[in-house]
């Protein structure tokens, strides 16, 4: 009876056995096979009796250099008694290979190892589903960092046009009316891509705090002065409640900080029709660390409020409650869900509190640690408290007030000459003394020669030396005055990447005004005594005032109404912050300079790529930077193409675009031609030696300044006899060859 009991456990056991998908089997300690189950067989297509007393290499035919890695491991199990697991590829029967995860541990019997126990656990379709998911989220990331850019740069441009156009003083109000309509719903726009970038940097671990020092009253006052445009219409009251004993300057990510104010209180004033909206900031000493306190703000409104379970479901991402009430508010979504993601990143914490009809507040408490002692103070938390809301204080916020710096230096650092006008035609209404560099070597030279600037703005991608490398050897030299990045490539967070390699901000192309005036302030202005700031303004009113408007009479007709294939005039100008003159500058340096670049990229090999992805990369930015956005685009493409050694994409498509390039700069050679034949200029014999003289000097010493004045000087006339040296003069010049210029000019003996 006894027996037959144990006949049938051992019947069910095996029944087990042989059900289970996964590749069971025991080995004794010569490591040979003494049981296996049914799903074994069937794997490798043997019967029972070929496998059982035999090894891998000859039970399962396994090849010997895999079958004697297997014996290592075994060996292993048995000798230290310990299990161990390792993903595996296991030939079938038919000769195909899957992956498994095969764990053995040692067979135990009366208390001794008999041997081992191995369960092999096929994770073919698990990994390449997996591998699938990371293919996905790569294809995401790569699309979210391409629609960005393709996103930003027309929406910069349309929200500079917008905004440079809402500063003129006569307008129509209804005209007025729909271009500020234009600059809000861009603006919107911008932070929805905001949104979806950084919630994707979220979900995939990527996002990074980049701790710095920073001014509290600074971050409020932006934060302050940004919501102020999304009360509109509304007839909301804004309170703000600040603190006079928190400290002035805080160790913190300032950018995520302030993002955390942004969202919380763009929600705000989002959700709530009329009432108040308070934002109040206190701070207190942490209880876990002596440096550190914790910052408190809150945000309260008037508005829809919540329900329990809307709080419980609001930051899920994606989720947004009321839709049918709110079919109508702009935005995401996501704004929460990224703000809770971020106080969490920043081990802070969130709470809420809401009540249906009546309003809600919002409470984030923030570590951050203290720098130095100062405490904000009574005069500025005052200051600071007399925000109001009004039509007046948005339209501050949206035009630019650019306050003339003549105690300010920069230094301008880029190989294209028409980037460096750009820059300096923007730099112009600040009265700054602009410096400039062709390359990254002539930037460094400046810095060891003693040169010392309040901002250095450093090209991102040049030839021979990329800005990344230059700013490594200026930093070397112990050189720790600011230096901001100019690049084509602006993807939210992307400031972590120039940060990281010692730059202090960077600067998106096409340049932002906003953002350039933004850091001017920042990095020049506020770091002067208010006596030289109110110095320097009362002199730029006196000398405005004596001063006589420009005569721009023929650039606006020849402007108005003009249409050039392939180029955008309007958009150029805004890209110049609306000089007309500056853009016709710029234009003229664009053919000159481009013409000659077209010649080394008519014909493109595998080893000349890395060349060709520099030249094409030029011709991308300073065309949109004069209004050519489809060569822009085409010209990006190829980069990006020859980035990726895709020779035969560059290769079909560079006929067309150096087709297209051509017909552009023969336009602009027929605009010029022109402007010429509707203004003809004085006739002289040949241009004076004193001014060539001037340029020589200019040109050795890269002083683009003195270099502007004598092309001045030298475009005020005609010659008769100069014997193609002005013609000479312009292409060498517009292509940056400087030192040839000052060689020639000193072979004439100027």
């Amino acid at each position: 009876m006894l027996i037959n009991e144990l006949e049938k456990e051992k019947g069910i056991l095996q029944t087990i056995f042989d059900s289970v998908p996964d590749l069971i089997f025991c080995k004794d300690l010569d490591l040979n096979f003494t049981h296996c189950n049914e799903s074994m067989l069937k794997y490798f297509n043997l019967p029972k009796e070929s496998i059982i007393g035999k090894d891998d290499f000859t039970g399962l035919g396994i090849p010997e250099k895999i079958a004697n890695e297997y014996r290592k491991m075994d060996r292993r199990v048995i000798n230290e008694n310990l299990a161990s697991k390792v993903e595996e590829f296991i030939p079938a029967h038919d000769g195909t290979e899957r992956l498994f995860e095969t764990s053995k541990v040692p067979l135990i019997i009366d208390g001794k190892v008999a041997g081992i126990m191995g369960i092999a656990h096929d994770i073919t379709e698990r990994k390449n589903m997996e591998e699938a998911a990371l293919n996905a989220n790569r294809a995401k990331s790569i699309f979210l960092a391409n629609m960005s850019h393709e996103i930003r740069t027309p929406m910069n441009a349309i929200l500079g046009i917008a905004e440079m156009q809402m500063q003129r003083e006569i307008l129509d109000i209804d005209v007025r009316a729909a271009i500020e309509m234009i600059y809000t719903s861009g603006d919107m726009l911008l932070g929805i891509i905001n949104d979806i970038l950084d919630l994707s940097k979220i979900e995939a671990g990527k996002l990074e705090l980049m701790p710095d020092r920073y001014e509290i009253a600074s971050l409020v006052s932006d934060t302050v002065q940004l919501n102020m445009m999304r009360v509109g219409s509304k007839r909301i009251t804004f309170e703000l409640h600040i603190d006079e004993n928190i400290p002035a300057q805080l160790l913190g990510d300032e950018l995520r900080v302030k993002q955390i104010m942004n969202n919380l209180l763009s929600n705000a004033f989002k959700y709530t029709s009329e009432g108040v909206v308070k934002l109040i900031i206190t701070s207190e000493a942490s209880a876990e660390k002596d440096n550190d306190v914790i910052l408190t703000i809150t945000v309260s409104d008037t508005g829809q409020g919540m329900t329990e379970e809307q709080i419980s479901i609001i930051g899920d991402g994606y989720a947004r409650f009321n839709q049918e009430a709110n079919r109508t508010t702009e935005g995401t979504g996501l704004g929460i869900s990224i703000t809770k993601s971020l106080i969490y990143l920043m081990g802070g914490e969130i709470t809420i509190e809401s009540e249906k009809n009546k309003g809600s507040v919002f409470t984030v408490h923030l570590p951050q640690s203290r720098v130095g002692s100062e405490l904000l103070g009574k005069e500025v938390a005052e200051n600071l408290r007399q925000f109001r809301t009004s039509s007046a204080a948005q339209m501050k916020r949206v035009q630019i007030t650019r306050d003339p710096m003549p105690y300010g230096e920069v230094l301008v650092v880029d190989d294209v000459l028409p980037n460096i006008y750009v820059a300096k035609g923007l730099l112009a209404p600040y009265d700054l003394k602009v410096d400039t560099a062709d390359s990254g070597y002539a930037a460094i030279k400046k810095i060891k020669d003693g040169k010392t600037y309040d901002i250095i703005f450093m090209d991102h991608m040049m030839p021979e030396m990329d800005g990344i490398e230059a700013v490594k050897h200026i930093r070397d030299l112990g050189y720790n005055h600011p230096i901001v990045a100019l690049t084509a490539n602006a993807v939210a967070g992307q400031a972590n990447g120039f940060l990281s390699s010692g730059f202090d901000d960077y600067l998106s192309k096409p340049i932002d005004l906003r953002q350039m005036n933004r850091l001017l302030n920042k990095l020049i202005r506020d770091k002067q005594k208010p006596d030289i700031i109110e110095a320097a303004r009362k002199a730029a009113v006196l000398r405005n005032a004596s001063m006589k408007p420009d005569d721009n009479t023929h650039v606006n007709a020849l402007l108005l109404g003009r249409k050039i294939e392939g180029l955008d005039i309007t958009d150029g100008i805004g890209n110049m912050g609306g000089d007309e003159k500056a853009y016709i500058q710029v234009l003229h340096s664009y053919a000159i300079n481009v013409r000659s670049q077209l010649s080394g990229i008519e014909s493109v090999d595998e080893d000349a790529l890395e060349k060709y992805k520099i030249t094409v990369h030029g011709i991308k930015g300073t065309s949109y930077y004069v209004g050519a956005q489809h060569i822009g685009d085409m010209a990006k493409a190829l980069e990006q193409a020859s980035a990726g050694g895709d020779i035969s994409y560059v290769k079909d498509k560079n006929p067309v675009f150096l087709e297209t390039v051509k017909r552009l700069i023969d336009s602009l050679d027929a605009f010029f031609y022109d402007m010429d034949a509707e203004n003809p200029k004085p006739l002289k014999s040949q241009p004076d030696k004193e001014t060539l003289a001037k340029l020589r000097d200019a040109c050795n010493s890269f002083n683009m300044d003195d270099l502007d004045a004598a092309i001045e000087e030298i475009e005020k006339y005609q010659y008769e006899s100069d014997d193609g040296l002005v013609e000479w003069l312009w292409e060498a010049i517009g292509n940056m060859q400087l030192k040839q210029v000052a060689a020639k000019l000193t072979e004439m003996g100027i």
